[in-house]
């Protein structure tokens, strides 16, 4: 198999990074396995299934945290702020979001070492989870993306939209969906 570089964004001594910016590369002869992570318990439970039945030590997976910027704009934070137009007021709620994703990120660094998995931690920032996934599969040269799925039925899907079905009909690489019902 060839080489695949894979920009690392996280390690145990070192804080996650939440610029994009590599601070190490990685090299492995195996594939290089992007794998959506939101923190639930779906997210986390099919990541165990990967470990145990797909995982090769070869492989290094990179966790990737999509972050909706819609999410940090739309933050309740800002209703309670008296004008929109006061910086310091933006920067402490801004502030406050990027702590929050820094934990994230350090609580999925301790699931990858508790598993024994060669990996990485990193964020996205974009406007559809499954975009900023993609993108990161694509800058990666990723041979795979795993993702866990919540089970929701058709016209919730169609009504609000699914990470995994962006992915399975957007991606140019396969997508592996773990379903909730079959982890055990």
């Amino acid at each position: 198999m060839a080489e695949s570089a894979v920009t690392e964004t996280a390690s145990p001594d070192k804080q996650p990074d939440l610029t994009g910016q590599a601070k190490k590369t990685i090299q492995t002869k195996g594939n290089v396995v992007i794998f959506a992570m939101d923190g639930s318990d779906i997210a986390i439970n099919a990541l165990k299934w990967y470990a145990s039945k797909c995982h090769r030590p070869e492989d290094v997976v990179v966790l990737v945290y999509a972050v909706e910027m819609s999410e940090i704009f739309t933050s309740a934070q800002w209703l309670q702020t008296p004008n929109t137009e006061d910086i310091d007021a933006f920067q402490t709620i801004f502030r406050h979001e990027i702590e929050k994703i820094q934990k994230k990120l350090q609580t999925f660094t301790k699931v990858l070492r508790q598993l024994e998995i060669n990996g990485s931690v990193r964020s996205t920032h974009a406007c559809k989870p499954g975009e900023g996934i993609i993108n990161v599969a694509k800058e990666l040269n990723a041979t795979m993306i795993v993702t866990g799925s919540r089970g929701h039925g058709k016209l919730r899907r169609t009504l609000l939209g699914s990470v995994s079905d962006y992915l399975i009909h957007h991606a140019d690489i396969p997508v592996l969906v773990c379903r909730h019902q079959s982890f055990n």
